[in-house]
């Protein structure tokens, strides 16, 4: 039943020196609005009598406070958390025709969403707001994007925070609906859910570990969430299809409503989902979205397709969003049509995003931030890193970089000699690592001096620049999300940068062992390694309706539930028990890989070899780093075999030290495709040395017994075969 709303409320509104944006709740039951909307003419506050209605149940004069932001705050019957609101602006519009593009755009028709608000409809119940008089064919489309919900998150429980050391972090990315869509396991409503992802106990067709036992079963130290803040699903091109990977961000404040299995429970499920992570020993880091919104660009493109109004746009789009030197056009540097201005020293974008995300370390738990386009972040300014490392809400989070933007320029702030990141927190994907070890696996790369700096994590500096002055700087990875999975790095071709693949010469076989020295030069590179999800038991998205789209699948998600285009991103765990019957272009040898892949992780965990905080000592010779140097090479490494010199494929053997009570291991790889023999193995440990791995065996023979390794690995002599396109993991006591 609609709520009645006297209008006493609009008589006995205040002034509030509230200096927080968006809507909040004190003890006598006030809630205060603060909006940011510097050449606003007038901002009113609409409140509704229902969650569906169409206008407004009262309309109430917000008054200017200071130059830039518009304040009230109302009480009375119905005002309090769960009141539905919106703002309208009256302004100057420097927009009046079709190809105008840049400047003020301001109409008090449409209903704007709050951009602070922490709770909102879905985006698809913008649909309201799509009649007369909120929108004509001259007009932007989806005026409003749902309503604002007043919400006080002081009333929950709190996830709290676990802490992994930078060094320790074994990150797996996964998108929240992918993860458990498929398991017929969980109850219906909860599939692709918060709390489908959160419920434990879950398995495989075939009785395996589903869902969050399994990846505790695999040994990850964090998730990195895709983003799962509120945002626009439309496509905009493919009639049925919907956004599917969530970066066309609409509120930077409020959880993504369709992933809550219950109306109106995205908040507290997504929290459950950040405790139950952590009380399983799992870190939590979410992917976001500031360098671009979901309101588009243009006011009008070529193609009829008009610009969207959520909030931003209607309210501060001169503030808010960059233009072209001209100042004509929405600058586009991130190809979604607009980039959100950083640039300068206080401005009202940097607060917004550090509030945002001070808020989802403290509300939420969550222990990181994966920056999508994060180049953008650093455009303009000469202190790109400091604005968001130096605050103080979020000062323990981990601080993770996509380094580029769309124009293929690099992170500046992590590469120029201009700046010391010695001291901070930033990390950076690496996308050379993606691309050159891609190649490493189908005998291309013939760089031995640039794959021995990116297994030793040190990024684009191979001495060690102010960008990779830690190993841990480096985040490593092979494939995700947005290109192909490592199952198709290995069965298509393709060429170039992100699109590297071979197709093994359709060799069942050797994209069998592909995989596996991709995964293990993965998991024995200094630095951050993170997975895509599904990799480690051969997810493929080949069913996707053309190669590119098995690239980008970003709009794989069907409007009406087909699962022809749905399961090209869901997950099928059938891979996992090797039963490839519903994924019949993936491996039916799934539970290898992941077996593979589960011994890494626990050889990664166990000692310290390969996540090491600081870059290792080399030790250049026999004499320093051999036999007779005895427990003095502790914690050094050095390279004992290096084959073939740049131009050739990379044949090399390299010993990481163990520190006290550790063993020795050496890590032999072969880029070729023809076998090779290390000698002289003796010259480097005063004990024997024994197989830990190979990747080229199969199931069973492939790994050795970790915890009892000095009695169950086989002992060899002085020399090792390695053969083609593999790797081989020895290991010695060195006592």
């Amino acid at each position: 039943m609609p709520t009645q709303f006297s209008q006493d409320i609009i008589q006995n509104s205040q002034d509030t020196n509230e200096p927080r944006y968006g809507a909040h709740i004190d003890s006598d039951g006030w809630v205060h609005f603060v909006v940011f909307s510097p050449n606003a003419d007038q901002i009113d506050l609409q409140i509704y009598d229902d969650p569906d209605a169409r206008e407004p149940a009262l309309i109430i004069p917000m008054r200017k406070r200071g130059a830039e932001d518009w304040q009230i705050r109302i009480r009375g019957e119905g005002i309090g958390v769960g009141l539905h609101y919106t703002y309208r602006a009256r302004g100057q519009r420097d927009l009046s025709q079709p190809d105008d593009q840049f400047g003020r755009m301001f109409n008090e028709h449409y209903p704007l969403g709050d951009p602070y608000a922490y709770q909102t409809q879905d985006v698809a119940y913008s649909r309201i707001f799509s009649d007369t008089p909120y929108i004509n064919a001259d007009q932007p489309r989806y005026a409003g994007g749902g309503k604002s919900i007043v919400y006080n998150h002081d009333n929950d429980p709190h996830p709290g925070h676990i802490q992994v050391a930078r060094e320790d972090l074994i990150v797996y990315e996964l998108h929240v609906q992918d993860f458990t869509a498929r398991i017929q396991a969980l109850d219906s409503a909860r599939r692709g859910t918060y709390l489908g992802l959160a419920t434990p106990g879950l398995t495989t067709p075939g009785g395996l570990s589903a869902g969050i036992d399994h990846l505790v079963e695999l040994g990850i130290t964090a998730v990195e969430l895709m983003p799962v803040m509120e945002y626009d699903q439309e496509t905009g091109n493919v009639p049925g299809r919907l956004n599917h990977w969530g970066y066309m961000t609409t509120n930077f404040f409020a959880p993504a409503v369709r992933y809550a299995s219950q109306p109106g429970n995205a908040i507290i499920e997504l929290k459950e989902l950040v405790k139950a992570f952590h009380d399983r020993g799992i870190a939590v880091i979410m992917d976001v979205v500031y360098n671009h919104t979901g309101e588009g660009g243009p006011y009008q493109t070529n193609d009829g397709a008009a610009a969207k109004y959520y909030n931003l746009r209607g309210l501060a789009n001169r503030y808010v969003y960059r233009a072209t030197a001209d100042d004509q056009h929405y600058y586009n540097n991130t190809g979604t049509g607009n980039d959100v201005d950083f640039s300068g020293g206080d401005r009202f974008t940097k607060r917004w995003a550090t509030d945002s995300l001070g808020m989802w370390y403290q509300q939420y738990g969550i222990d990181g931030f994966r920056f999508d386009l994060a180049r953008v972040m650093a455009e303009g300014s000469n202190n790109a890193a400091d604005w968001v490392d130096n605050d103080q809400d979020f000062v323990e989070a981990h601080l993770h970089a996509e380094p580029w933007d769309m124009g293929g320029v690099w992170f500046d702030f992590m590469d120029d000699s201009g700046y010391d990141y010695r001291n901070n927190r930033w990390a950076k994907w690496m996308g050379q690592y993606r691309d050159d070890i891609r190649c490493f696996s189908k005998s291309s790369l013939k760089n031995r001096t640039l794959f021995k700096q990116l297994i030793e994590g040190r990024g684009n500096n191979g001495q060690g620049g102010p960008g990779s002055s830690k190993p841990w700087r480096s985040i490593n990875f092979i494939s995700i999300h947005d290109g192909y999975t490592m199952r198709d790095t290995v069965s298509f071709n393709d060429d170039g940068g992100s699109h590297n693949a071979w197709d093994s010469n359709g060799d069942e076989n050797l994209r069998r062992e592909r995989q596996k020295l991709l995964m293990g030069i993965l998991m024995t590179s200094q630095g951050v390694p993170l997975l895509l999800q599904g990799d480690e038991f051969g997810r493929t998205k080949a069913g996707a309706f053309s190669q590119e789209d098995v690239h980008n699948s970003y709009n794989y998600e069907s409007s009406t539930g087909d699962l022809a285009i749905n399961n090209v991103n869901w997950i099928d765990w059938r891979l996992k028990d090797g039963d490839n019957s519903e994924s019949p272009q993936g491996p039916g040898y799934g539970r290898e890989l992941f077996q593979w892949t589960k011994n890494l992780i626990a050889l990664r965990r166990k000692w310290t070899h390969f996540r090491r905080s600081e870059f290792a000592q080399y030790a250049t010779d026999a004499f320093d780093g051999g036999a007779g140097a005895g427990r003095a090479n502790d914690d050094k490494m050095t390279y004992t075999y290096q084959g073939p010199r740049d131009g050739q494929p990379t044949q090399l053997a390299v010993v990481w030290f163990g520190k006290p009570d550790e063993p020795d291991l050496m890590v032999i790889y072969n880029e070729n495709h023809q076998p090779f023999t290390v000698n002289n193995l003796s010259s480097w440990s005063r004990g024997d040395w024994q197989i830990l791995a190979r990747s080229w065996f199969g199931a069973g023979f492939d790994f050795g017994d970790l915890d009892n390794w000095q009695s169950r690995c086989p002992v060899i002599n002085d020399a090792i075969e390695i053969q083609g396109r593999s790797m081989a993991i020895l290991i010695s006591d060195n006592d």
